[in-house]
């Protein structure tokens, strides 16, 4: 009888745990980049390598999801950072999430890039057909507290984020019935400082296959320092996020103008960017730029590029690089 009852002890136990569900997914890539043929005499050559693991642990409605960052940028050892790390669950209607996320300003990294939150705890709701949420620091930072609504409108989707004392983003995207393909991205960012507002209009649309886009963005010079985001919305390689970035992000320039050129050849896919952008105190800077994208076996993409971009009047940096990555 007790052999009976500790076997059915381990059987319940064992099917507790298989209720509870792991799983591990991720990505890596190798950057290279090179500046040699520039006129800057301050580029320089650099490489690194990167790699995220995300987990993520659930069991019913609840779940917990941590990031792990690998990254050697710019040091010989590398470091390892929880990028991430926060818990979700429902309580009736009410969607909770608390922890270290990725918080994003508008719908996509155009004006701002996405932050990781600190401490902070989350509340969300469906309304009427739209996302209602409220977010703040666990210390009760008024600084980090915010209030946002999102869904869908008329077809269109928008999100409008309220930061307190500190900002109001609203951001919109959608398909419209002209053409072929036809689509569009708007952000203004209205922030409570003076002279601080930043505004980000881009649109494509598709003739003969080919993909035709122009993006125009406008800052304030006061809160230039503020805007980290990048034009990906273009998808160029100089400016934001990339290996032969020059410009990391949009806290120096000004304004921008840009039109690009995507289509497919030989299995591969060319992005062409041209336009020109101003800083607070230099103007008419031109730039160009192609990035080649090639699908390898398993998931795995290359990118190489080759960009030139102004950095004064008299000097440019030329840029080329190559991206390996692979996710799993």
């Amino acid at each position: 009888m007790k052999k009976q009852l500790l076997i059915a002890a381990v059987a319940a136990t064992m099917t507790s745990v298989a209720m509870a569900d792991i799983s591990i997914s991720g990505s890596a890539n190798i950057k290279m980049a090179g500046k040699a043929l520039s006129t800057d005499a301050a580029a320089v050559q650099s490489s690194s390598q990167n790699m995220d693991i995300d987990i993520t642990g659930s069991n019913g409605a609840t779940k917990v999801f941590a990031n792990l960052d690998f990254d050697n940028s710019g040091t010989a050892v590398g470091n390892l950072n929880v990028d991430k790390l926060y818990m979700t669950t429902a309580i009736g209607s009410v969607n909770v999430k608390a922890g270290d996320w990725s918080s994003c300003v508008g719908m996509v990294e155009g004006v701002q890039a996405c932050t990781t939150t600190d401490n902070s705890i989350a509340l969300s709701t469906t309304v009427a057909g739209l996302t209602v949420g409220v977010s703040g620091g666990m210390s009760n930072d008024s600084a980090n507290n915010s209030f946002s609504v999102s869904g869908k409108v008329a077809g269109l989707d928008f999100k409008i984020k309220d930061n307190e004392n500190t900002y109001t983003n609203i951001s919109v995207k959608g398909d419209v019935a002209v053409g072929t393909g036809t689509g569009f991205y708007v952000e203004q960012m209205s922030r409570d400082a003076a002279d601080s507002d930043a505004t980000l209009v881009a649109a494509h649309t598709v003739v003969n296959g080919v993909t035709l886009k122009a993006a125009s963005y406008e800052a304030d010079v006061t809160g230039l320092a503020l805007n980290t985001g990048d034009i990906r919305p273009l998808g160029t390689s100089l400016v934001g996020d990339y290996h032969t970035a020059h410009a990391g992000n949009l806290a120096t320039i000004k304004d921008i103008k840009g039109f690009g050129v995507n289509t497919d050849v030989a299995g591969n896919n060319v992005n062409v960017v041209v336009g020109n952008y101003d800083t607070a105190t230099l103007n008419g800077l031109d730039f160009a730029d192609i990035v080649v994208t090639r699908k390898l076996a398993a998931g795995t993409t290359l990118d190489m590029s080759y960009g030139k971009m102004d950095t004064s009047a008299t000097a440019d940096t030329t840029n080329y690089g190559a991206i390996l990555n692979v996710k799993f």
